[in-house]
């Protein structure tokens, strides 16, 4: 009877204990389970509580790009809150923010891009205020955004304030466009303004002149692009066109026009010609073997100094043997499509960063000169923009008159 007794109480010790085993192995399970389950809540709220946070984020951004003149439409904050369309919505705001978007007129861009891409990919460490900080530090874009955002109040059932709108978003547009190139300096020639401007990184002007540009029926195009190298006494080598339709005429009325204006006749050598022995009257459109150059001199086009830009399309900045326009009328817009410069000497000196000509260099007027060119420390950008609406030096927002007709 012990014995059995001993049995019994051994089998049911045992089975207590593999009922133990099997209910902590439960528990510790059911604890894990609930440890897991505590571990996903957690991170749900806090992946929720990043959602949200990102989502308001871009909210504030949107808010900031509107009153920049920013078409935010396309950067709402989706309706089914989504983490990584939240985070690309937020990086094509700060990179247009920055970098804004190609200008529409821009005929040639010659200029390399500088964009930091992963700026705009922090987008858990941006902060609008710092953001906006960053943005407005360029004087005149800030002042542009003043005003914008001074006329946004008036704007309810007024064409008018909406137009006006319309023409600073552009303006402003450009100057985040800017940025895409870092320069330290640059040259902004704006065609409406008829002006030029050498900007430093904070906005200052180093040097605002008046320019003349092209006539309507032969517009400067935009571009961006940079001065090469200076040429002091250049040659003027008179496009085909222009050879045509204006110079080839006089001539056949009278060849004495070409040594009255200086003007000599080159072979397709580059060979000069003597234009007694050419048939005039044989030229034509499709028959027109030479080029026409006119010689270096005060009595040049150009002028004493040409700034030559990178591009292919003919155009640079240029001296004028025709400087008294610049005080004789206001008409801005004359030329064959290159930029007639107030200040050649000026900008020379600047471009070139040392006191490479004084202003007697003007008045000297040298003969039998031949084209010097004089290298330049680095490329200097240029844009050259179609900006109806900007501030002036003093901070005055302006509207320039539509001369081309490229604002409608």
């Amino acid at each position: 009877m012990d014995k059995q007794k001993k049995i019994i109480i051994g089998a049911a010790v045992g089975a207590g204990l593999i009922i133990l085993f099997f209910v902590g192995r439960w528990w510790s399970h059911r604890k894990a389970d609930r440890e897991q389950a505590a571990r996903v809540e957690q991170k749900r709220i806090q992946d929720e509580k990043t959602v949200k946070q990102a989502a308001l984020s871009l909210h504030q951004l949107c808010l900031y790009a509107d009153s920049i003149g920013i078409d935010t439409s396309r950067y709402g904050t989706p309706k089914k809150l989504d983490k990584a369309e939240i985070d690309a919505n937020l990086t094509q705001v700060l990179l247009e923010a920055r970098y804004g978007k190609k200008p529409s007129q821009l005929a040639f861009n010659g200029l390399k891009e500088a964009v930091d891409s992963s700026w705009a990919k922090k987008t858990e460490a941006i902060q609008v205020g710092s953001v906006k900080a960053s943005l407005l530090a360029f004087e005149p874009y800030a002042k542009l955004v003043g005003h914008y955002n001074r006329l946004r109040k008036r704007v309810k059932g007024n064409p008018a304030a909406s137009d006006s709108l319309r023409l600073i978003r552009q303006t402003l547009n450009f100057y985040r466009y800017v940025n895409r190139f870092n320069p330290d300096q640059f040259v902004v020639v704006n065609i409406p303004a008829g002006e030029l401007n050498v900007f430093d990184r904070s906005g200052k002007r180093l040097l605002p002149m008046q320019v003349i540009t092209g006539k309507p029926d032969r517009r400067t195009p935009c571009m961006t692009t940079y001065i090469q190298n200076i040429i002091a006494y250049p040659y003027w080598n008179v496009p085909q066109n222009i050879a045509l339709e204006e110079i080839v005429p006089h001539v056949k009325r009278d060849v004495a026009y070409l040594y009255n204006q200086n003007f000599q006749v080159l072979d397709e050598r580059n060979r000069e010609v003597d234009p007694e022995e050419v048939d005039w009257d044989g030229i034509t459109e499709t028959n027109f073997p030479y080029r026409i150059r006119q010689a270096s001199g005060c009595e040049n086009s150009l002028g004493l100094l040409k700034f030559d830009l990178a591009n292919p399309l003919a155009i640079y900045l240029h001296d004028t043997n025709s400087r008294d326009l610049f005080k004789l009328t206001s008409d801005r817009w004359r030329s064959h499509g290159c930029v007639r410069v107030q200040k050649p000497v000026e900008l020379a000196n600047l471009v070139l960063g040392e006191q490479t000509f004084d202003n007697e260099f003007m008045n000297k007027c040298l003969i039998d000169q031949k084209p010097r060119v004089l290298k330049i420390p680095k490329p200097f950008p240029v844009f050259i923009t179609y900006n109806i609406a900007d501030v002036d030096a003093t901070g005055k927002l302006r509207f320039y008159k539509d001369i081309y007709g490229w604002a409608k």
